[in-house]
């Protein structure tokens, strides 16, 4: 995965190599973006529990 960063130097998402699946950590919650063999995109959302 490479990560992608804006204009400030700060990351905004982790790309795959391949391009189909971003991942976006913000605030506690997790979206990952795919990409569906029929080329529409399949989005889902997690919380980002800490570990104990």
């Amino acid at each position: 995965m490479s990560q992608i960063r804006n204009l400030d130097n700060k990351r905004v998402l982790d790309l795959s190599d391949d391009g189909r699946m971003a991942v976006i950590l913000k605030g506690g919650c997790i979206t990952i973006i795919t990409v569906n063999p029929d080329g529409t995109l399949h989005i889902t959302n997690e919380t980002n529990k800490p570990k104990d």
